[in-house]
């Protein structure tokens, strides 16, 4: 639990130093920042709990912190003016190629994707595991 704990910490200051240097950061840096690295964190912090009940609380509780981060680090940029800024300098549409950053982060359909890529990632990953523990339970090498 007390990873767990940590991992928050990690968040709040993730949560911070994302909403103060967000106008430095590229889209795909952003992704990464959001995206990636919680799903890695709540991948790290559920792997190392001791045993399967530690794994299935990390499993619902790390996501839960992703997706608060999500909504912190958004909810600070988007109060202070900086995430339109952030969409105005990202956006780019040319003949070629179309990218455009959503203008409201907070939208209900936002936060439902995230929530499911969060949630989604982290059960799946607790029930492989528990699945491939238990196939391979008794099983002898030579």
């Amino acid at each position: 639990m007390t990873l767990l704990f940590i991992a928050a910490i990690i968040y709040i200051i993730l949560t911070l130093a994302g909403s103060h240097f967000l106008l430095a950061l590229s889209a795909s840096s952003f992704a990464l920042l959001v995206y990636v690295l919680p799903l890695l964190l709540n991948f790290l912090v559920t792997k190392v709990q001791k045993n399967d009940k530690q794994k299935l609380i990390a499993s619902v509780v790390c996501p839960t912190l992703s997706l608060l981060y999500y909504i912190g680090l958004t909810y600070l940029s988007s109060s202070s003016g900086v995430w339109s800024k952030f969409v105005e300098v990202n956006s780019v549409a040319n003949s070629s190629v179309s990218m455009e950053i959503t203008k409201t982060p907070l939208a209900a359909s936002q936060l439902i994707f995230v929530a499911l890529v969060f949630y989604g990632v982290s059960l799946a990953a607790y029930f492989i595991a528990k699945s491939s523990v238990s196939r391979n339970k008794g099983v002898q090498h030579a």
